[in-house]
C-alpha cells in the first residue's frame, strides 16, 4: 500500500510502475481493474494521461470507499479504508506536496514478514 501511495504521490511515473503495483491493481483482482494483457497496456490505459489518472483514482477511491466498512480480508477492507482515506481529492494533493521521495532500500523477500499487498 505505501508502494502506491508513494507512486501516486509522485504523479505516476512510469518508471516507478513496477510489476508488483500492476499485479496488486490488476491481476490479483484487489481492486478489480482489468488487466490490459500486460503491464504496459494498463499503463497506458489507466495512466498516461492526466486524464486518465484522474479518472483511474476516482474510481480506485470510490471501489475502496465501497468496501472499506466491509469486515472481508479477501477483500483487502482494511486497506481500502485506509486508502480510501488516503485518496481524497484534497489528501492526494497535500500528499503530493508534502511527501518526498522514498530514499531508504527495500527489504529483501526473506526479510519481509507477512503478507503484502504491494
Amino acid at each position: 500500500m505505501n508502494a502506491l501511495l508513494r507512486f501516486i504521490a509522485a504523479d505516476c511515473p512510469r518508471e516507478r510502475f513496477t510489476r508488483s503495483l500492476y499485479q496488486g491493481l490488476s491481476t490479483h483482482g484487489y481492486f478489480g481493474f482489468i488487466a490490459h494483457y500486460d503491464l504496459d497496456g494498463f499503463y497506458d490505459a489507466q495512466l498516461s494521461a492526466p486524464e486518465r489518472r484522474a479518472s483511474f483514482l476516482n474510481e480506485l477511491r470510490r471501489d475502496c470507499e465501497r468496501d472499506a466498512h466491509l469486515d472481508r480480508p479477501d477483500l483487502w477492507s482494511d486497506v481500502k479504508r485506509v486508502l480510501a482515506e488516503r485518496l481524497q481529492p484534497q489528501e492526494l494533493q497535500a500528499s503530493a506536496r508534502r511527501m518526498p521521495a522514498p530514499t531508504r532500500r527495500r527489504p529483501t523477500a526473506s526479510k519481509r514478514e507477512g503478507l503484502t499487498l504491494f
